[in-house]
């Protein structure tokens, strides 16, 4: 999927770094108490197809552990978890997930 490129550098880096701190140093292990735009960004990003890109940066060791944990979200049921929300918000997180799993 092509995606418009970013043209503010600073911008972008901010994103990157925020997308690796989510998924390394932020990192929850449940989601739902995970930030809602932390969930966003990561699920975004993947369906944007440029998530791999945005971990490139990181050494072998956190690239493979952020690679998992990003695995073991996007991997997740959308309908099961769907079930488990509490928030409008989640909500609409998970159903754009099935909707980009469904594509």
């Amino acid at each position: 999927m092509t995606t418009h490129p970013l043209t503010d550098s600073s911008e972008k880096q901010r994103l990157v770094q925020r997308l690796q701190d989510g998924l390394l140093e932020r990192w929850t292990n449940d989601w739902r108490r995970m930030s809602r735009r932390m969930l966003a960004l990561i699920l975004l990003a993947h369906a944007a197809d440029v998530l791999e890109s945005a971990l490139s940066s990181l050494s072998d060791e956190r690239y493979d552990t952020a690679s998992s944990r990003s695995r073991s979200l996007l991997e997740a049921d959308p309908n099961l978890e769907s079930a488990k929300v509490t928030t409008p918000a989640e909500e609409v997180i998970w159903a754009v997930l099935a909707a980009f799993n469904r594509s």
